[in-house]
């Protein structure tokens, strides 16, 4: 590497999502290359150490050794002070992996500081408030709330108490759902209701909450250390299951807007930064958005724990180097880069596919869309966080309401009652959705308006919303590109967007994974940069 900065972020967590990042500038330009261990390995949420995601960040920025970075930063200390031990006081791969690096430039970091760099330095806020709400910390914090200062980060209160993101994890896995699938909650929490018959409905969950500023207590409902309720509740029947799920959903709005007015209140800050687990709950952000607490909000897509070892890094770089803030935004978009040549190897296996290059590709695949079919897309450098963008996305027709039963039937493999999400020019928002500003990493879940509900089926959940996806030629110019020609087709500016893999394994990453993802699911067609490679049944107009 020439002279420059090269600080390495990592996320060795022994239980979920590790992951690494590094930030390099060179003669004033900055690069950050960000990927998850579980995009490599194949394993979904990946624990351990992240030894294929340091090496492809290091292979991205140009290292050829540890010895030329400048600084290491990982996010927890959890046996005294000696980092190359696990959780379970294990020794991990850190020692072979940094010991070229000399020790003062290693710094171990808070968790919950981590997550709040994730989203805080991330943004474009010159200052903010900035809320962190997960499970548990390095320090077993729950919520905690810090204040951003230029190239600052400064805690002001935090909580070890049984918060909303225990609960909500409790009650995920009493319906039945696993670790780390709240998302699924989230989407049958409309399926629920605050009637029956007209009448106001049984109260499956007995929640007590003992509020004291930053920090909520939900000790009398949950037990300590355990993701079991200390009361029984009877989720027996699938409505049963959607009415806890609305319960702790509806809960969660409360806390989150809770936490939203003291943390204007004990700040007086009128930007907000959320951080955490909890910040993917797209319904509790819009609602604090609608509800004007702040001028606005920002959540970075990799809010929860895929995001640390981005936090990590940017930590190290802003405020242990004191390097000054981006002018723009962070893109969403800093996985390795592939090379032109890297996605022809790829293809060259698959040679007995239609293949259409250049320009054509994208007419062609908007045409394919238009049609009703199934189509891959894999562009550029991969997103970062649990949903995809755009770069490693599946894509259709938004128009017809058994699109969504289709995919789930063909492709993805999962529960029927979750919804698929609406990517849509931006300039066209409001025609479509009740927001007034752009939604670039669906976090926001608006109404979709009355009159393009039955215009867009297949992305307006039952309750009418949909976690909406805004497109910009700047920040996604080929997903824009198709969305465009999408719209020349059929006049609708918005597509289908579901990520590129199938129920149970992560998102895929390379050439290689989209290809195999490809050939072993229904999807019909696939978009590699400007090749189009299509399977033979789409060439008799025969969906399979």
């Amino acid at each position: 590497m020439t002279a420059g900065i090269a600080v390495l972020g990592m996320h060795k967590d022994p239980w979920h999502n590790t992951g690494a990042a590094i930030i390099t500038e060179r003669d004033g330009k900055v690069d950050v290359v960000y990927v998850a261990e579980e995009r490599l390995d194949r394993k979904k949420d990946s624990r351990g150490f992240p030894e294929r995601a340091i090496a492809a960040c290091m292979r991205h920025a140009g290292l050829n050794g540890f010895d030329e970075l400048d600084l290491v930063v990982m996010d927890y200390i959890c046996r005294g002070d000696d980092w190359k031990k696990d959780a379970f006081n294990t020794p991990c791969r850190a020692d072979v992996f940094l010991n070229d690096i000399a020790p003062g430039k290693i710094r171990v970091i808070n968790h919950h500081l981590a997550h709040a760099a994730a989203s805080y330095y991330s943004s474009v806020f010159p200052q903010s408030a900035i809320l962190v709400v997960d499970g548990r910390g390095s320090d077993r914090e729950t919520q905690s709330l810090y204040i951003g200062r230029g190239n600052r980060i400064k805690l002001v209160e935090k909580s070890a108490d049984i918060g909303i993101g225990l609960l909500y994890a409790s009650v995920t896995q009493l319906i039945g759902f696993g670790l780390l699938q709240e998302g699924k909650t989230m989407g049958l929490a409309p399926y629920g209701s605050p009637e029956v018959a007209g009448a106001k409905a049984e109260k499956l969950l007995p929640i007590r909450r003992r509020s004291t500023g930053v920090g909520v207590d939900y000790s009398e409902l949950c037990i300590e250390d355990s993701y079991e309720l200390r009361v029984p509740v009877d989720v027996s029947t699938p409505e049963r299951k959607a009415q806890a799920a609305f319960e702790v959903q509806e809960e969660c709005e409360r806390e989150m807007l809770r936490l939203a007015h003291y943390a204007r209140e004990t700040t007086g800050d009128k930007y907000l930064c959320i951080g955490g687990g909890v910040g993917l709950n797209s319904v509790a952000n819009y609602k604090i958005l609608q509800a004007g607490i702040f001028d606005d909000l920002y959540i970075n897509p990799a809010c929860s724990d895929t995001g640390i070892a981005l936090g990590a890094a940017l930590w190290g770089y802003h405020e242990a180097l004191g390097r000054p803030r981006l002018q723009q935004p962070l893109s969403p978009f800093i996985g390795p880069a592939y090379s032109e040549q890297e996605l022809l190897s790829a293809i060259q296996d698959h040679q007995d596919l239609q293949r259409i290059s250049g320009a054509a590709s994208f007419d062609k695949a908007a045409d394919l869309l238009a049609q009703n079919f199934i189509l891959g897309c894999f562009q550029g450098r991969s997103e970062m966080g649990p949903r995809a963008l755009g770069n490693r996305s599946i894509l259709m027709s938004p128009l017809k309401a058994e699109n969504k039963d289709t995919l789930n039937a063909r492709v993805k493999f999962r529960e029927p009652f979750r919804p698929f999400a609406p990517a849509c020019m931006l300039e066209h928002v409001r025609e479509y959705f009740e927001i007034d500003r752009p939604s670039p990493y669906m976090l926001f879940v608006p109404q979709v308006c009355p009159d393009k509900r039955g215009v867009i089926p297949a992305v307006t959940h039952v309750d009418g919303t949909g976690r909406l996806q805004t497109l910009t030629a700047e920040m996604n110019p080929q997903f824009y590109r198709l969305a465009a020609l999408f719209k020349q087709r059929t006049g609708v500016p918005v597509l289908l967007n579901t990520s590129f893999n199938v129920n149970g394994e992560p998102i895929v990453e390379t050439p290689e994974d989209a290809l195999r993802c490809f050939r072993n699911t229904n999807i019909d067609a696939i978009l590699l940069g400007e090749h189009l490679l299509i399977k033979p049944h789409v060439q008799a107009g025969i969906t399979e």
